[in-house]
């Protein structure tokens, strides 16, 4: 037999994606200077679009987005475009009439030799969570449940870094789990593990999202009182 065997033995697991399916992944180039959007073949479906069918723009963009999370989208890119530092948002967006769940990551481009300030481009990608979050079925949950302890412990340490990397909510940084073991045909489980050994290396540290731990640190801690009644 060659090729890798199909996983069988996973509760989690989903079937293989169909290569003719809809397509879940995009990139994406935002001139800044033109404020000239690029979107390939996927965005556009992703977007519920033929590729063509309409010419991307801010306002189209932000008029898929959902109401309650306008402003964090905006606020992202407008952070990204002052620093180009790397970046990331989870957002819903509309698409004729119904709600999908994506994860936006890019990062700022520079020309002429600079290498930081305002950003001339981002570059990026569209990740579609929405087929994972629908596979959210009873049986799943069933499956799930009966799930070896330790798969759980490791999946559920998984997510919590994707929760913190991406700022998803547990539903959606499962969903992005089960993405990638769909399109790697390995068991989440292995995903997983694979995750969480990159975060102990030390690979997805980031000054700003160490900034913000230490500034949650310091506010939890700020108002602390010492001891009352001990000798000096």
């Amino acid at each position: 037999m060659t090729g890798k065997e199909p996983v069988d033995d996973d509760p989690f697991l989903l079937p293989p994606l169909d290569p003719d399916g809809p397509r879940q992944t995009g990139r994406f180039v935002y001139d800044v200077v033109d404020e000239r959007w690029e979107w390939d073949d996927d965005v556009f479906a992703i977007h519920g679009y033929r590729p063509g069918e309409v010419e991307p723009t801010t306002e189209l963009i932000m008029r898929h987005k959902h109401e309650q999370d306008r402003e964090l989208v905006e606020r992202t890119l407008q952070q990204a475009i002052s620093d180009g530092v790397p970046f990331n948002v989870y957002y819903r967006i509309l698409v004729k009439g119904e709600v999908r769940n994506v994860v936006l990551c890019g990062e700022g481009q520079y020309d002429r030799g600079r290498t930081s300030g305002k950003a001339d481009r981002l570059v990026g990608y569209y990740l579609d969570l929405t087929p994972e979050l629908d596979a959210e079925t009873a049986a799943a949950a069933d499956a799930a449940v009966a799930a070896s302890a330790a798969s759980r412990d490791t999946i559920e340490q998984a997510k919590g870094i994707l929760m913190l990397g991406y700022g998803l909510d547990a539903d959606a940084a499962f969903a992005m789990l089960k993405w990638w073991s769909r399109n790697r045909n390995v068991k989440v489980r292995e995903v997983a593990e694979r995750l969480i050994q990159v975060a102990r290396e030390g690979h997805v540290s980031h000054p700003g999202l160490r900034r913000l731990l230490d500034a949650l640190l310091d506010d939890l801690t700020a108002n602390r009182t010492a001891p009352e009644g001990r000798a000096g």
